[in-house]
């Protein structure tokens, strides 16, 4: 499939692509702190692994300079870190940091950046986000010992394919959303 055509004047303000970011991430954190509180013990955060790769997506489409979907995870970490309504926080920060950077590479990874990713550059940055957002979530996790070892072998393909699927589904109706915003924006 082809990438988004777009016009959009985004694209080449830098204070509007901080300002779509700052947005997105309020967004992203106010979901993510309703829904826990909420439908945390009916959803264990799964609608938040769906809304998280929408938002990025959206971003990503949106904006074409690296760093913004990096720093959207280092915001939305920081802000969950401290009030997401968990026992246990302290994998947030990290695992929404390197869920940012590793979108923010894959989908910027040509040089001059690719003005509108495709459907597979955004399914591939999604896929690699979910992995490494796992990987240190239930790495940090097994570290501190919250598994017990003969849990272990089961719970990370498990957990690491959950949230691929997830992301995935999220990337899909954020991909869609974001051309339907793009048909909005006036020319």
């Amino acid at each position: 499939m082809e990438g988004i055509s777009t016009n959009i004047s985004v694209k080449s303000s830098r204070s509007q692509g901080l300002a779509l970011t700052a947005l997105l991430s309020a967004v992203y954190v106010t979901f993510a702190l309703l829904s826990s509180y909420v439908f945390g013990s009916i959803t264990h955060g799964m609608d938040n692994f769906i809304v998280r790769s929408l938002g990025f997506v959206i971003l990503a489409g949106l904006t074409t300079a690296f760093g913004y979907s990096t720093m959207m995870g280092a915001i939305s970490g920081i802000v969950l870190e401290f009030t997401v309504p968990t026992p246990v926080r302290f994998y947030l920060f990290p695992s929404l940091l390197a869920y940012g950077f590793v979108f923010d590479v894959i989908i910027n990874l040509q040089k001059p950046p690719i003005e509108n990713p495709g459907v597979i550059r955004i399914l591939l940055g999604t896929v690699l986000a979910s992995i490494a957002m796992s990987a240190v979530a239930l790495g940090v996790f097994t570290l501190v010992g919250f598994f017990p070892p003969q849990v272990i072998p089961i719970i990370w393909p498990l957990g690491i394919f959950r949230d691929v699927i997830l992301g995935i589904i999220g990337a899909v109706v954020g991909f869609l959303l974001l051309r339907e915003l793009i048909q909005l924006k006036p020319r």
